[in-house]
């Protein structure tokens, strides 16, 4: 069975965990910033941060920041402000509520600090718009300033990603450059400012499997499958229970059975001939181990079920022709690649 529109599928868990770590991780910071901020103000200052303070929504604190800041624009209080302000703004679900706000911020707080504050939040909520030409638009304008912003890379590629699957190549360019540099800024072992040690080890083996995962599929989707290959192996290895890694996999190896089948058929009887059908028969046992993967390892995901009995017929056509017409040892192939959770 072919695969690949499996792949179109494959929901990026890691990836989307991280886009949701851009706004969490800089909600920290900023709300560190903000108590940090005990500033001396006059009368006129206070009165108009009462306001501001009581509002109910991040709508109305904005409508009162403005006023602040139009009528004392030096303000001690403003970088405060600013960084509570946008705390409540990255706090907001509704993706086009973020956006606007994010926006109107923009237009109230112009330092290029505020600027910095607010913008990885206005990409945030470009992507959950769904609206990758501003997410990648405001993305590399950011990242000309910021080239190391480990959260804004990671969200666009997985935007980039997503776009690939359904046959968009628009984005495929900038999202291997931004995937790339990711992996080499965490093979670096190169820290965000604003997280611990522990923060960054969780985040770390959170998001590595998904960005080789996302890298596999780019490469796929530009036609070089070595490289995909190299990429969704590393994504095996550091997350060898994960089930579409090897749905990656499988479909490289059976793109690599296929086309090795198909030079064995145009050669001429010889040696040559023999020497291919043993590659061949390599090739088929790759993809018949991956198919007991990923058949393995997918039992319960509700995402795969729909293509299990499909890849169970398809792997028992395999196994068949490679074992003398016999399943005997399949299940138990299978058997050995499921992971057993071990209740305390």
């Amino acid at each position: 069975m072919r695969i690949n529109s499996l792949v179109a599928r494959v929901a990026l868990g890691a990836i989307l965990f991280v886009v949701s770590c851009l706004v969490s991780a800089t909600s920290s910071a900023l709300a560190q910033a903000s108590k940090s901020a005990q500033p001396n103000i006059s009368s006129g200052e206070q009165n108009l941060l009462k306001p501001i303070a009581a509002a109910q929504n991040p709508t109305a604190k904005l409508k009162a920041a403005a006023e602040l800041i139009k009528k004392y624009p030096k303000s001690s209080l403003r970088t405060r402000v600013a960084s509570d302000l946008a705390v409540q703004i990255a706090g907001v679900t509704d993706a086009s509520e973020k956006i606007g706000l994010a926006q109107e911020y923009r237009g109230v707080f112009t330092d290029q600090s505020e600027r910095q504050l607010i913008t990885p939040i206005l990409i945030e909520g470009y992507i959950d718009a769904k609206r990758p030409d501003e997410a990648f638009s405001t993305g590399a304008e950011y990242l000309t300033q910021n080239p190391d912003a480990l959260r804004v890379l990671v969200g666009l590629m997985s935007v980039g990603t997503d776009q690939a699957k359904v046959g968009n190549k628009k984005f495929l360019e900038p999202s291997l450059q931004y995937g790339n540099h990711v992996v080499e800024l965490i093979e670096a072992n190169k820290k965000p400012a604003d997280m611990d040690e522990a923060g960054w080890t969780q985040y770390k083996a959170s998001v590595l499997p998904g960005v080789y995962r996302s890298l596999g599929i780019l490469n796929l989707v530009k036609g070089d499958r070595a490289e995909a290959k190299t990429r969704v192996l590393k994504a095996v290895a550091v997350a060898s229970s994960d089930p579409y890694n090897y749905l990656i996999l499988a479909t490289i190896l059976y793109d690599e059975y296929q086309d090795s089948a198909k030079r064995y058929q145009n050669l001429p009887d010889g040696k040559a001939k023999d020497d291919e059908l043993q590659k061949v028969h390599v090739a088929l046992d790759n993809v018949i181990d991956a198919y007991a993967h990923l058949i393995a390892l997918s039992e319960g995901v509700a995402a795969l079920q729909p293509a299990r009995q499909q890849l169970m017929a398809d792997l028992e056509t395999y196994y068949k022709y490679r074992h003398n017409s016999s399943t005997a040892g399949m299940q138990q192939l299978i058997d050995k690649y499921k992971v057993i959770n071990l209740k305390p």
